[in-house]
């Protein structure tokens, strides 16, 4: 499990959508997932004191919440660097290849892995990586649900290869590029070097899947037991959703300041980076109680009404009209995940948890069975079926995919 994941995880159990190292049911959560992890209690108490020594890496939203992790601007940076070395290296032109060296039909990122994997094994470039003996299914674009289990000698690779990771662009081989998590090279040479005839490249870009099998996207993650398998990054590049979001929890926000509390309590913070698919159907019905009130009326003589029915009406313009709060809820929800789960697998693409012993699931991504979902929101009482956490985008994916 990667930093970001832990943090991912850690977010989505607190109680405010996010961690505080100041709260003491966030530091037992922490615990406890670190725990089920295998440490130690020593290996559990050292990172927590680096995280109490260096809090930089723990997120916690404010007004703006959505920069990118490390993790992003590390991935980022590569596509960027790609980009400049692609245009300003010259290509080799065909008289200058070496006559006795067959050409290679590959790209940089299958050179890549490979150079890594040779690095790791002491192979020369003319030397044959190891072949997959066994034999794993790929359905192709579109394809179901489906688990493997890595077995045998490929089981022995797989474990070997587990944290390896391809440098970043222009970088050499050995540099680990914090844009890969474990398993991405495991996954590469099984596909690549197997009997399924598929072809595996990696990609790079802040917003890529991590892979492409025959072009289809593969997004791989680690995050250990398929049931919580529930991450799919950080969506802070969609700024409609951001700004659609924003309106709609800044209204809510707004009108219940204004009401009478009887318990004395404010309700549960909520935001654009922290909230939770059940979280939408409240925020619509306080959101009525101003589409009640005659705002283009009371705006001839106050212009702030104005400018709050101009804040309304882009909203409806961006999700389209509803006619019930949970409808509205709906509709925002649909408009919230659509775009990532877009780009990162992609529509008929694949997510794959996978595990170090070698027990996989591909989750075959169907947006429109997403998107029809009978539990898109959920309801309160469970954990959530979509939401945001530490500005972090999360989907039961064995809820909506299996």
């Amino acid at each position: 499990m990667t930093l970001d994941e832990l943090l991912l995880e850690w977010s989505y159990r607190s109680d405010k959508g996010y961690p505080s190292l100041d709260s003491p049911s966030d530091l037992s959560l922490l615990k406890e997932i670190l725990t089920q992890l295998n440490l130690n209690e020593e290996d559990v108490s050292s990172i927590i004191d680096e995280l109490e020594d260096d809090p930089q890496d723990l997120r916690i939203p404010g007004d703006d919440g959505f920069e990118d992790s490390p993790v992003q601007q590390s991935k980022e940076k590569q596509f960027q660097d790609k980009q400049t070395d692609d245009t300003e290296q010259p290509k080799d032109k065909p008289e200058d290849k070496p006559k006795d060296k067959p050409e290679e039909i590959s790209t940089a990122g299958d050179s890549q892995y490979d150079a890594v994997i040779r690095a790791h094994l002491g192979l020369n470039d003319d030397q044959p990586l190891p072949r997959v003996k066994g034999t794993y299914p790929w359905p192709g674009k579109g394809g179901a649900t489906f688990d493997i289990q890595v077995k045998g000698d490929d089981l022995k690779h797989w474990k070997d290869f587990w944290t390896l990771t391809p440098p970043k662009a222009g970088g050499e081989i050995g540099e680990t590029s914090k844009g890969s998590g474990d398993g991405e090279i495991s996954l590469y040479w099984l596909y690549q070097y197997g009997g399924s005839s598929v072809d595996v490249k990696g990609t790079q870009g802040s917003d890529n899947p991590d892979l492409e099998f025959d072009k289809i996207g593969v997004e791989v993650k680690a995050y250990g037991p398929h049931k919580d398998v529930k991450g799919l990054g950080r969506w802070s590049s969609d700024k409609p959703q951001l700004d659609a979001l924003g309106i709609l929890f800044g209204f809510q926000k707004l009108i219940v300041a204004l009401e009478p509390k009887a318990s004395g309590k404010f309700p549960p913070d909520v935001s654009p980076n922290n909230f939770k698919g059940f979280q939408l159907v409240q925020a619509f019905e306080v959101l009525q109680q101003l589409l009640d009130v005659d705002l283009e009326g009371l705006g001839q003589e106050y212009s702030l009404f104005l400018d709050i029915k101009k804040r309304l009406d882009s909203l409806k313009i961006k999700i389209g009209d509803w006619d019930t709060p949970e409808e509205g809820a709906r509709k925002m929800a649909v408009f919230f995940v659509e775009p990532k789960i877009g780009r990162k697998p992609g529509d008929g693409g694949f997510l794959v948890n996978v595990q170090n012993n070698g027990d996989c699931r591909f989750y075959g991504i169907d947006k429109e069975k997403l998107l029809n979902h009978p539990n898109l929101i959920g309801r309160k009482g469970q954990s959530g079926y979509i939401g945001s956490a530490s500005s972090q985008m999360y989907l039961d994916f064995n809820e909506f995919f299996m």
